[in-house]
């Protein structure tokens, strides 16, 4: 059989899985699945991750014919250990009945070229390794072929039972199982944590945007799932279910292209106050009116949007990329005959601060 790619995932109908409605929240399966992406991503990989469509997480590594094809299914469960038999336990009503076997599913459909067929849960595997006499728990990844005979006999006569006649024992080096150590209550603080970090790599004053970039990233693989079509291209399978390193790469884009908010740029106005013989009190006034005046603006208030267009024009016309000192470029601006806002909670000086902070920043 020749090597799946990304147009025989597109071509072929998935298996029945259950979890849209879980994915969409946020659940242990789509953070482990944003963990993977981030991992690969900063490992400076190409990929395509496909969401809830052959299986859980789909992940195409690589390119062109380098790519390898895995498939992943997640699994979350409050008990301590998962074991041969629990893995082997044939539960579900029709074909493949194990959990086991709907891994194997994706070795019949795609072929025996394909990297891995996953289980991924939370919890460790309880199991005697072929290599050692003593039972132990596992967190890397290991497949059934490194476990003892004990160990895979339960898992291949389950294998066998749900595919009567065509399971082939040579690939059970393709079963894998792999631990996520991520305790259920906790997952989306330590993903959010790998997307600070990612973020902080890139620049720190990009930490700021974690949060939202983690959200977005949320709502992204959310919109992937759920969607069992067939698709009739490559591009139409890109566009409905999936994320790939291109998609992550602008939004980082955009979070280079923000302008930081005042909050984050603050520090340093106030630094240069204080240096300058501003008192506590008197700094914190200015901060004050800069606040209000962001507020104004932000809430679309004509006054503030029009002070706003105009300070924009004054600094296009400014050489400030000469200029070190925030106060230096207010007297710089003032040159140009700006007007002090009347009845308003905003001076020209902080609405001046405000305007040149997020131009610089």
């Amino acid at each position: 059989m020749s090597k799946p790619s990304l147009s025989t995932v597109a071509k072929k109908k998935p298996r029945e899985t259950a979890g849209a409605d879980a994915f969409r929240a946020f659940d242990f399966q789509v953070n482990t699945s944003m963990a993977h992406i981030l991992d690969l991503y900063r490992q400076g990989k190409e990929f395509v991750a496909v969401f809830d469509h052959h299986d859980d997480l789909v992940l195409f590594v690589g390119e062109d014919e380098e790519s390898e094809l895995s498939f992943y299914q997640v699994k979350s469960t409050s008990e301590l250990t998962w074991t041969s038999a629990r893995l082997a336990k044939r539960a579900a009503k029709e074909l493949p009945k194990s959990i086991i076997g709907k891994a194997y599913y994706n070795v019949v459909q795609f072929g025996p070229q394909i990297r891995r067929a996953s289980i991924v849960s939370n919890r460790p595997l309880s199991a005697t390794l072929a290599a050692s006499a003593t039972c132990s728990l596992h967190d890397g990844e290991l497949s059934v072929a490194d476990l003892c005979d004990d160990d895979q006999t339960p898992l291949i006569k389950s294998l066998e039972a749900d595919f009567p006649g065509s399971f082939d024992k040579t690939h059970t080096n393709l079963l894998t199982f792999q631990r996520v150590p991520f305790d259920l209550d906790s997952y989306r603080a330590t993903v959010l944590g790998r997307v600070v970090t990612m973020l902080e790599e890139l620049h720190p004053d990009f930490t700021a945007c974690a949060s939202p970039f983690f959200t977005a990233l949320l709502a992204a693989a959310g919109e992937c799932t759920g969607n069992k079509i067939k698709s009739a291209t490559v591009e139409e399978l890109k566009e409905r279910v999936s994320l790939s390193r291109d998609d992550i790469s602008r939004m980082i884009a955009r979070v280079k292209g923000r302008a930081k908010n005042l909050v984050e740029w603050w520090p340093s106005v106030h630094e240069e106050l204080v240096a300058g013989g501003s008192r506590a009190l008197q700094v914190q006034r200015i901060k004050n009116t800069c606040m209000s005046y962001a507020h104004a603006r932000r809430a679309g208030e004509m006054a503030a949007s029009e002070l706003s267009f105009a300070i924009r024009a004054a600094i296009a016309k400014t050489p400030l990329d000469g200029m070190d000192s925030v106060l230096e470029a207010v007297a710089a601006l003032k040159a140009h005959g700006l007007s002090e806002p009347s009845s308003a909670p905003y001076n020209l000086q902080s609405a001046m601060i405000v305007e040149i902070m997020e131009t610089m920043t």
